[in-house]
């Protein structure tokens, strides 16, 4: 389904989300870094710091935790899935889709109620001049990621078109390497 309206519209939200993490880890470095050499060397600490750079980890966790998801790239067990005829892969495959769609719309549905709570209260940040919801927003915003990847792999195993697995078992090829040749072993 790479050619899908949706997945296309995905893999552009995909593309932002890889821009805004790494400018997140950088921002991270940057101000955990001089937020250390200020206190360190000259007897200050920035105001905020600390839960800035909290703020911009959770964005990162929960929005690459989708860009993971839809990669294929969390950690799993595939001894299962290797073994496996194609059918039953995608059949596994179909389910483990729903039951993103089932977990994952859960929590979007409760963490967008905490965020509509949180933005009616008016509440600020203790450090940071930012509103409290935007603490909230980062599991809603990745849970319903997550939940639309569920639902393109669902969509992927109904129709059969998941895209292959990748092939652990075969031996790594280095690019543009070429491959060493076999010596004859000696009994």
């Amino acid at each position: 389904m790479p050619g899908h309206p949706a997945s296309r519209f995905l893999d552009r939200i995909d593309t932002v989300i890889d821009f805004f993490a790494g400018l997140s880890l950088m921002m991270i470095t940057a101000i955990v870094f001089l937020n250390a050499l200020g206190r360190y060397l000259f007897s200050f600490n920035i105001l905020g710091a600390e839960e800035g750079a909290r703020l911009l980890m959770v964005y990162l966790c929960f929005l690459g935790t989708y860009t993971l998801l839809r990669r294929g790239g969390h950690v799993s067990v595939d001894i299962v899935m290797l073994m496996a005829s194609a059918r039953v892969q995608r059949v596994m495959r179909g389910l483990i889709g729903l039951l993103v769609v089932l977990v994952m719309g859960f929590l979007a549905y409760t963490a967008w109620q905490l965020v509509i709570f949180s933005a009616g209260t008016g509440q600020r940040s203790t450090t940071l001049p930012v509103p409290r919801y935007f603490f909230f927003l980062p599991a809603a915003l990745g849970a319903t990621l997550a939940t639309l990847s569920g639902l393109e792999t669902l969509f992927q195993a109904f129709t059969n078109r998941l895209p292959p697995l990748p092939d652990v078992l075969a031996p790594e090829v280095v690019a543009g390497a070429t491959p060493a040749p076999v010596a004859d072993k000696e009994i």
